[in-house]
């Protein structure tokens, strides 16, 4: 009860917050001169898509859920769901889909109230205003406590209080927030059986972790091939690791240190057959500035300089090649958590020439975006493209690129 009365005070507080965010009137009581002169519900889908229609579409269904037409009440709020999610305003689509699952609700129908409930919860992610986030939540807390969700209720109560909390503290540029560790995996795999048998199976995974004064991203990728063509080696391993931490200085400086190991990676490797072996590695340390930053530290631009080596081995038509450390110079452009919509893209640009032989220089772009399905899933490309002007086989392109696509899973 106490809890009750705490979210209702809470609520009564962010009313007013929540009514200046939109220009369309969300309450019951609103336009019911409107709503009450609209009962033709051809009419009804004829309007554009707008809160408004929402508010109507499910006061109708009230009416006929009083009139014991519960097919006809599920009908139209299954309509109005889905005009919920058409909406382009991520506020609207949120109260919308409130609303929604208030009727649901009211009807007695908690299996779509909840999964209405839940679709609003996700898109509030979405909400950039804090005090709105917060406001919003509180609502939502408020219909899970209705149908019963008390644990899931309290735990978005706490999450909106605690927006509330940082929103009244003044927020310092430095240190950074620690933020929640990052940690994302995916699976591969293919087959294909024509005159030969090909398949590739692997997994890649993602760590990202932010505390206050120092960061760490590391991506890695790993891949069983099996070709029945091949001579030897049939099963043939690949793997790269590629990691970036950096120390924090202030909000603009920091030192940085970039590693990559490959093997037997195609886009490596001096030549692309079978049954050849290329490594190559690098390490590098320097300074690193800060050139943008969105809402958090994660979401970042730096332009980065270092020294270190790089490590380069080539094997192929059974004679080894290269096998050489070399000290290196990199000049680095990394941007991180970089928002085009939904979607997030983590990208570095990377010249690296060696010192001892100017000649000798790659220059690569790694691309990875980012497309969320659900809170833990997301569909996720990567593309990456090199060149190295320095070749060993003359006939090979001094441009390679490697493109792949799949799905990740958000632990």
């Amino acid at each position: 009860m106490k809890k009750s009365l705490a979210y209702l005070s809470l609520f009564l507080s962010s009313l007013l917050t929540i009514i200046n965010g939109i220009n369309v009137p969300i309450s019951a009581t609103d336009d019911l001169n409107t709503i009450s002169s609209i009962n033709n519900y051809k009419d009804i889908l004829s309007m554009d898509d707008s809160p408004l229609k929402v508010m109507i579409l499910t006061n109708l269904a009230l009416k006929y859920a009083r009139q014991n037409n519960q097919k006809k009440a599920l009908k139209i709020l299954a309509k109005a769901q889905q005009i919920s999610l058409q909406l382009t305003d991520n506020y609207q689509q949120i109260v919308s889909l409130t609303r929604v699952a208030q009727t649901y609700g009211e009807i007695s129908n908690r299996e779509n109230a909840l999964a209405s409930l839940n679709l609003a919860k996700e898109k509030t992610k979405q909400i950039k205003d804090k005090s709105l986030q917060a406001s919003l939540l509180l609502n939502i807390a408020l219909e899970y406590e209705k149908l019963g969700k008390i644990e899931t209720a309290n735990n978005i109560y706490q999450q909106s209080q605690t927006i509330k909390a940082q929103i009244s503290q003044p927020q310092l540029e430095f240190p950074f927030e620690q933020t929640p560790t990052k940690f994302q995996i995916g699976l591969l795999a293919n087959v294909n059986s024509f005159r030969n048998t090909t398949a590739t199976f692997g997994f890649d995974v993602n760590y990202e972790k932010q505390w206050e004064i120092s960061d760490i991203l590391l991506n890695g990728t790993a891949f069983i091939g099996y070709d029945s063509d091949r001579t030897f080696n049939k099963f043939r391993p690949t793997g790269l690791i590629n990691s970036v931490y950096r120390h924090h200085f202030d909000k603009e400086w920091s030192f940085f240190t970039n590693a990559l190991i490959t093997a037997n990676q195609e886009f490596f490797a001096s030549q692309n057959d079978d049954d050849d072996l290329s490594i190559l590695g690098n390490l590098l340390f320097g300074g690193g500035y800060n050139l943008w930053r969105g809402e958090t530290p994660s979401n970042s631009v730096d332009l980065q300089l270092g020294l270190g080596g790089i490590y380069e081995y080539d094997f192929f038509d059974g004679e080894k090649r290269r096998n050489q450390l070399s000290p290196a110079l990199g000049i680095l452009l990394q941007s991180r958590g970089f928002k085009l919509g939904n979607a997030e893209l983590n990208h570095i640009l990377a010249i690296i020439p060696a010192l001892n032989d100017l000649e000798n220089y790659t220059i690569t772009s790694d691309s990875n975006l980012s497309i969320p399905l659900s809170e833990k899933w997301s569909f996720t490309n990567r593309l990456f493209v090199r060149y190295r002007n320095q070749l060993i086989e003359k006939d090979n392109p001094k441009v390679q690129f490697f493109f792949s696509t799949g799905v990740q899973y958000t632990f």
